[in-house]
């Protein structure tokens, strides 16, 4: 397989099939814009574990680099900056952040491409339960694998948090800035928690709950299941301490806003993507809810605040120019 072909993969052509398939989802209000979508996936777990384990380490391995602080204390710094003590740095999961690579079994790339199709038909009916949210889906940074193993978790965080903080005069203003444009993440169980060590099978896992503490409200993983919620300080969240088993995901974002290379953001058209995970422009999502909502099944009552029922104008010059055009034609029109 082309290793270029599968960075450019594209989101699926939404047509009367997936808009069946769309409607036809079963949809789960947790609360505060959480939203389960059910037995979505069929995981061949089997397989993917496989995988994962055998790639996991190595991995984790090349996230970090250590320093020795003014203590003696020995630390380490992962991939955004962030400092951990080595014992934190033991309690975090393991992240394979580029899961599709040269070195990727073809296999496992179409795994990963079918988990992203999947994705998208959930995020248009995610969309659809919230349609104020579809302007504000630019690109989407495609998924990254985490792996838990017991005694692992993650503490309650927001995916909006830079970590930026003004204190006694002085602005400490991160560098990188990609967490600010995050709008929705997206998750992926790839297996099931269960609530007793007695129920272990060697494929699930005791703990690993995704919960909500502002909102309170969890999420118990299961197979196939994907989960879609806000990043903001609303959505803060974590996952509970893994007990037993090994808990399997798979995560990714959809984002807003330009480039901005001097805070660390560049965003790629899809055909020069370099890498899986590169922050990558979404042109197909406005069209493809568009198609969806004028699908001979879809009840347009009640729809008014609805983006793709308003007449909005378009922005920027072509935007403008568009719309003078309309405007003229409309005025003939009426001469």
């Amino acid at each position: 397989m082309n290793i270029f072909h599968a960075y450019s993969h594209a989101a699926p052509t939404i047509g009367a099939d997936e808009i069946l398939e769309i409607e036809n989802l079963k949809v789960t209000h947790i609360g505060g814009g959480v939203v389960r979508f059910s037995n979505v996936v069929n995981i061949d777990f089997p397989r993917v574990s496989q995988w994962i384990d055998e790639n996991g380490k190595t991995s984790h391995e090349q996230r970090w680099t250590y320093g020795i602080d003014e203590i003696g204390e020995r630390y380490a710094i992962n991939e955004d900056g962030n400092k951990f003590s080595i014992e934190h740095q033991n309690e975090v999961p393991v992240r394979v952040l580029a899961p599709v690579t040269e070195n990727t079994d073809e296999d496992m790339i179409t795994i990963f491409k079918s988990w992203e199709d999947s994705i998208y038909k959930c995020l248009i009916r995610y969309i659809d339960e919230y349609p104020l949210i579809v302007n504000t889906l630019w690109w989407r940074s495609r998924g990254h694998i985490l792996r838990y193993s017991p005694g692992h978790f993650l503490g309650v965080h927001n995916d909006n948090d830079s970590n930026y903080r003004a204190t006694e005069g002085k602005r400490y203003v991160p560098k990188g800035q990609m967490q600010m444009r995050q709008v929705i993440a997206v998750m992926l169980y790839i297996n099931d928690g269960v609530d007793s060590k007695e129920k272990l099978d060697g494929t699930n896992f005791v703990g690993g709950e995704l919960y909500f503490p502002y909102l309170g409200i969890e999420s118990v993983p299961h197979r196939g299941d994907i989960v879609i919620f806000p990043t903001n300080y609303i959505a803060s969240h974590g996952v509970k301490t893994v007990t037993d088993g090994i808990r399997y995901a798979y995560l990714e974002f959809y984002s807003q806003g330009n480039s901005d290379e001097s805070v660390c953001i560049n965003v790629a058209e899809l055909d020069d993507c370099e890498d899986w995970c590169r922050p990558h422009w979404m042109d197909t999502i406005y069209d493809d809810y568009h198609k969806y909502c004028a699908s001979g099944n879809y009840d347009k009552s009640g729809q008014s605040y609805n983006p793709a029922f308003q007449n909005r104008p378009l922005e920027g010059d072509e935007g403008h120019r568009q719309s003078l055009k309309l405007a003229q034609e409309k005025l003939l029109s009426q001469q």
